[in-house]
């Protein structure tokens, strides 16, 4: 089978770039592409996608700048609010579960409801999900070790999901 092809991909103009990264660094102030040479927007299936120098970094859910697995495995993701989840909790997201607290094994950095985060394999230490915080980081750093019940994460992108043979 043959990697889907990103279509309508073509590189923006001055000014819908300077936006672009004026929106970038507003949403991510530590964003780590944020003086590229192109960036390209292009459709993924129906998803907008931004590729900043070659590397399919973003893309837009409900109007929103969600970065992808691929950019925080290619440049890092300390630059977002993190959690490090068990294997179990890693082989659930990758299916497309939202994370729970029993898997969580760690929380770095603050985030509150509605905050973009990363979860990440504690073992690896790769990020298998972007999600949105459904609770804040000082209730689930208190779940931890706890048998405490319920979602802490909201998935959005994780891999395999449908923007994965677009940005692999």
């Amino acid at each position: 089978m043959s990697k889907p092809k990103l279509s309508k991909r073509h590189p923006l103009s001055k000014k819908t770039l300077r936006a672009l990264l004026e929106e970038v660094i507003k949403t991510y102030p530590k964003f780590p592409l944020a003086n590229p040479e192109l960036v390209e927007e292009a459709a993924a299936g129906g998803t907008i996608m931004y590729i900043f120098d070659g590397v399919p970094s973003l893309f837009r859910v409900s109007g929103r700048l969600v970065p992808t697995l691929r950019l925080l495995a290619f440049k890092g993701y300390e630059w977002l609010p993190h959690i490090y989840i068990d294997r179990g909790a890693t082989r659930a997201v990758a299916r497309g579960a939202d994370l729970m607290l029993p898997g969580v094994r760690g929380v770095v950095g603050e985030f509150k409801p509605g905050d973009i985060v990363v979860a990440v394999d504690e073992e690896a230490k790769t990020p298998v999900m972007v999600g949105e915080a459904l609770i804040d980081s000082r209730a689930v750093s208190e779940s931890i070790g706890k048998s405490v019940k319920g979602k802490a994460v909201k998935s959005i992108h994780y891999i395999n999901d449908e923007l994965t043979p677009y940005i692999v």
